[in-house]
């Protein structure tokens, strides 16, 4: 008797759920509702007649059977996208698409050059480029849903290679009319009771920055938090608070109402990486890509 036939669109809904721990996340990451994905996954475990996940009001874990058809999903889809790769035309102009994922911070600091200088050697390329919080990309990346995504490391993941791209410092962003603006350079003790702007709590760099304060046995005092990069240079103008980011983020040519400032005792140092997962090639694209961004 022949086995129900699965669909590469089920094994899709699949990998997102699995992979994003939610039916909602996952819905926003395939761009469908929520009754469509639920619908699909109940279609799949009937087909199977498994149950995949375990569902409750909060979480929504891997069964041991989901365990397991994880692993073939994972290969079947690593198939799908070798099977493109294969019958792409090597003729006339490199074509295709680069499925890349950044954080929000470091796209706007480091790849704006690197997509002029690629889109202007590769006019027919697709760059499909999203932004996700640091604390997701590696699940983007195993969930296959990007094929290319920048790291602030270190990394440690075994399924994931990675490329050396950058290091950054961090540093004191604030208002004109702050009291420390003018300063050659600042230290943790300086702005240990300072209001502070950050980015949202699942953003990495906030990391870098508790542990900074808790060095000196503090904690931040945090007057405001956003995902979005022009919001937060906006409640700096505004003097909400005084802020730490990378020092690329902020050119002074600018003239924006804003001072840089070293920020030292501790210097923070942060490394980026590019990351593609291992035994999984990239499409002549993203490889033309990696080979644009890093030396």
């Amino acid at each position: 008797m022949p086995y129900p036939q699965l669909t590469l669109r089920e094994l899709h809904y699949f990998m997102a759920v699995a992979t994003q721990g939610s039916f909602s996340r996952a819905s926003d990451q395939l761009h469908i509702s929520q009754p469509s994905l639920s619908m699909g996954i109940r279609s799949l475990e009937n087909k199977l007649d498994v149950r995949l996940f375990e569902r409750t009001h909060k979480t929504v874990t891997l069964t041991e059977k989901g365990k397991t058809f994880f692993l073939h999903a994972e290969r079947l889809l690593e198939a799908e996208q070798n099977l493109h790769r294969a019958m792409a035309d090597d003729s006339g102009p490199l074509k295709g698409t680069v499925h890349l994922a950044l954080p929000p911070i470091l796209g706007a600091i480091y790849f704006r050059p690197i997509i002029r200088q690629f889109c202007s050697l590769y006019p027919d390329v697709v760059l499909n480029i999203e932004e996700h919080p640091s604390d997701r990309l590696v699940t983007q990346l195993l969930g296959h849903h990007t094929n290319i995504a920048a790291l602030i490391g270190p990394v440690q993941n075994r399924q994931l290679r990675t490329i050396p791209f950058a290091e950054a410092e961090l540093c004191l962003l604030m208002a004109n009319s702050h009291p420390l603006t003018g300063r050659e350079s600042c230290s943790f003790t300086d702005i240990l009771d300072e209001k502070l702007v950050l980015m949202n709590e699942n953003f990495k760099i906030n990391r870098f920055i508790s542990e900074a304060f808790a060095s000196h046995g503090a904690t931040p005092h945090v007057t405001g938090r956003t995902g979005d990069t022009t919001l937060l240079l906006t409640m700096v103008q505004a003097g909400v608070g005084i802020t730490i980011i990378p020092a690329a983020f902020h050119n002074p040519a600018q003239n924006d109402g804003l001072y840089c400032c070293p920020l030292q005792d501790p210097t923070i140092r942060i490394t980026i990486s590019l990351a593609v997962r291992r035994n999984s090639p990239l499409n002549k694209a993203e490889e033309a890509w990696l080979q644009t961004s890093t030396p």
